[in-house]
């Protein structure tokens, strides 16, 4: 049996509790008085999970229940099971009507057999419908888990394919994607960074062919530049290879710088038919002029012409490389300038260096002039294949960037699909992962439902739902549930217009025949009471090794169904291994009290009170032993009283907001036998001799604030409270002084 509650936490006005020192231990039958909201419905919610250990509407519930056997915490299910009416009780099992009660299977002796069969049946299929309620409450978890891994990849795409947030690229675009991805390897940096690049970019102009300048020969010949310049060298070895064969003036040969300006005077005066010396103005003599003609021959003049061509060519050939056609590394596409500025540094480092190699082949001319009479070798070679090279690469990239305007449109879309293909592979693990996960989950959903040889009942869901009818079709009598229900409803409403009839799907209500509509509140709450008091004796619940717990059954019924009510309370519960009855009606209260009286001292009993308390937290509910006075007294009004009595504010609105309704009922009771009449409440207590004043205080208080009237809390009620209370009691004091002397005494033993 449960023995005492000692802490819950995390349910309801039940949030902090904590067993108080002097709170009787439960017995076998337990009485639960208070008033209505005060946390009966709320106490009773707790003691009907403790079968499972845990309620799925309070996840964070903690409790501490005694048991002779041990404590009772959270996630430890109790070895009895618990069945409890209640509020929620009512709304599961009978709601507005609107379909057929659930068969309660009463079982026959010849079939217990079959009837242990049955509950074997039954457990497995509730398994595994709860196991097929929590696979399908993973699946769609772990489901919801791939939507949201395709949501925020598809967010990502959506960003990176169009600058843009999530506008045109959605998460059922990211998994018909994913389904037609063929590779899951996602780019490198550069490469995803290049592609995210053209998808930013406008289509740009195109670069165009990068043709060298053109070369001419000396006689005009259009020559390719490069094989021009790579020819250079190998033209001017053959020059300086050449010699003349003229007699040799030595100083002349020795001292270049002197031939070079005889040779000028030479020709000078030749041209002017001259042979006096304008320098030193002597005729030259004719040996040294024949001389100087042998010296400077036509041959001779030949090879320096030739010389002095080769030289013009080279500067020729220098300045063509010098007007090699280039770009703006800006005209080019983003992912290509690197590469661009690269090629074309290369390219100007290898024509500089063919320029220098061109000099050095023009100085060699140089000195050839000097000595034209010698022929010697001399290698100059010009490399012009790194320049060959750079412009190739320059061509190449170039060609690279024309390509990509030349069909923008399409080298945007493949970067679209590149990178969209990036991202998807990127989480392809993960969806493999969560793929596997809800395979697996839905194979074992596949073999809860159709049943296999890896289940320890092989057959499926519906071959045990056909034998378990099959078997309660033997071992129960759905009919002979409907007929005590029949019974007790005519005995309980003291009429015969209602009734229950038994079919394939469960028992529905009658009202002369026609299924029942509009019940009122009374008869749903009898229906549902007697609904739940056969239930105590169905297959699957055994009284005398069962809790059974009782909140509030008179609830919406008239005072004449009230002991009908503890009638069938009495008849159909006392035989449970422990019960626990709550009630607010204080008439229904002293049924039970004395029922309690009159059981054998053998039977262990509880009398508690929940009390509700308004704190700076919110309300507060406790359990405390039931009050003396309406243990002792056969009404409510002696324990009224005493509250009044043991009344002192606290000066807080939650601390007096109660006491109005108590006055009035203590006020409305005292005057019902003090001026015994029909007479208003108002008229009572015209009539009754006390001060008129403090009469108009106490009709005031009692009246005005135990009603609502739309108006907010009036701070007044905190002064008003205790001063009024002492007016009333004193009141009662000086009207009948013996009659309040008799209830000090009670209040105060």
């Amino acid at each position: 049996m449960l023995t005492q509650i000692k802490k819950i936490r995390g349910l309801g006005v039940f949030d902090n509790y904590a067993a108080v020192a002097d709170l009787p231990s439960f017995g076998r039958y337990n009485v639960i008085y208070g008033e209505n909201g005060a946390g009966k419905t709320t106490l009773s919610r707790l003691l009907g999970c403790l079968e499972a250990g845990q309620h799925a509407d309070h996840p964070d519930l903690d409790y501490t229940i005694e048991t002779p056997s041990g404590a009772l915490v959270r996630g430890t299910s109790y070895g009895h099971r618990v069945r409890v009416f209640n509020s929620d009780f009512v709304e599961a099992n009978i709601g507005r009507l609107d379909g057929p009660l659930r068969h309660i299977l009463i079982l026959g002796e010849e079939n217990k057999e079959i009837a242990a069969e049955l509950e074997v049946e039954i457990a497995t299929r509730d398994h595994r419908i709860r196991k097929l309620d929590e696979l399908d409450a993973t699946v769609t978890k772990t489901e919801n888990e791939r939507g949201k891994l395709f949501s925020a990849i598809a967010k990502t795409i959506g960003e990176a394919t169009s600058g843009s947030s999530l506008r045109s690229y959605r998460k059922p675009d990211a998994q018909t994607a994913y389904t037609k991805l063929k590779a899951h390897v996602p780019l490198a940096a550069t490469a995803l960074e290049q592609h995210r690049a053209t998808i930013r970019q406008e289509a740009m102009p195109p670069i165009g062919e990068l043709h060298p300048p053109e070369m001419r020969s000396a006689d005009g010949e259009v020559v390719e530049l490069l094989a021009h310049v790579a020819a250079a060298g190998a033209r001017a070895e053959t020059l300086i290879a050449r010699s003349t064969h003229a007699a040799v003036i030595n100083r002349l040969a020795k001292n270049p710088d002197i031939s070079t300006w005889v040779e000028a005077g030479f020709h000078l005066h030749a041209a002017h038919d001259r042979r006096r010396c304008e320098y030193c103005d002597q005729l030259t003599p004719a040996e040294r002029y024949e001389a100087l003609a042998r010296h400077f021959s036509d041959e001779d003049q030949i090879l320096k012409g030739e010389i002095a061509a080769e030289q013009a060519d080279l500067q020729r050939t220098a300045a063509a490389l010098q007007r090699f056609p280039t770009r703006e590394t800006a005209a080019l596409y983003s992912e290509l300038r690197d590469a661009w500025t690269e090629a074309s540094e290369r390219r100007d480092r290898a024509i500089e260096d063919v320029l220098s190699q061109l000099e050095m082949v023009s100085a060699a001319l140089l000195e050839k002039l000097t000595r034209r009479t010698e022929a010697y070798r001399v290698d100059l070679a010009v490399d012009v294949e790194p320049c060959r090279v750079a412009l190739d690469a320059l061509v190449t990239i170039a060609g690279r960037h024309d390509a990509k305007t030349e069909d923008f449109g399409k080298a945007r879309e493949e970067s679209r699909a590149a990178v969209e293909a990036h991202y998807l592979a990127s989480i392809h693990d993960q969806v493999q992962q969560l793929d596997a996960q809800l395979a697996g989950f839905q194979a074992e959903i596949g073999l809860l439902r159709t049943g296999g040889a890896a289940l320890e009942d092989t057959r499926g869901l519906e071959a045990l739902e056909a034998s378990i009818r099959e078997k309660q079709a033997k071992v129960s009598s759905a009919h002979a549930g409907g007929e005590d229900l029949t019974t007790h409803l005519v005995q309980f409403l003291g009429r015969t217009d209602l009734r229950f009839e038994s079919g394939g799907d469960g028992y529905r209500v009658l009202r002369r025949g026609k299924p029942a509509k509009r019940l009122s509140e009374g008869e749903r709450t009898a229906i549902a009471f007697l609904y739940f008091l056969v239930q105590l004796r169905d297959q699957h619940f055994d009284l005398a090794q069962g809790v059974v717990v009782v909140d509030d059954p008179i609830s919406s019924l008239d005072a004449s169904a009230i002991y009908q009510a503890f009638s069938f309370l009495k008849n159909e519960t006392q035989g449970a291994k422990q019960l626990f009855i709550m009630t607010h009606n204080y008439e229904f209260l002293r049924l039970l009290l004395n029922w309690m009286k009159s059981t054998p001292r053998a039977i262990t009993k509880s009398y508690c009170m929940v009390l509700c308390a308004e704190t700076a937290d919110g309300r507060s509910a406790r359990l405390a032993p039931l009050d003396k006075l309406l243990i002792e007294h056969a009404t409510e009004y002696h324990y009224l009283f005493k509250v009044l009595y043991s009344f002192r504010s606290d000066g807080t609105i939650m601390g007096c907001y109660h006491v109005p309704n108590i006055a009035r009922k203590v006020l409305e009771t005292f005057l019902d036998f003090h001026v015994p009449s029909n007479r208003s409440l108002y008229q009572k207590l015209e009539e009754t001799a006390f001060d008129q004043h403090k009469k108009t205080a106490i009709y005031k208080f009692a009246n005005d604030l135990s009603h609502h009237t739309g108006k907010a809390f009036d701070p007044a009620l905190v002064a008003e409270t205790q001063k009024n209370v002492t007016y009333l009691l004193e009141m009662i004091e000086t009207v009948a002084p013996l009659h309040f002397a008799g209830l000090k005494a009670l209040s105060e033993a």
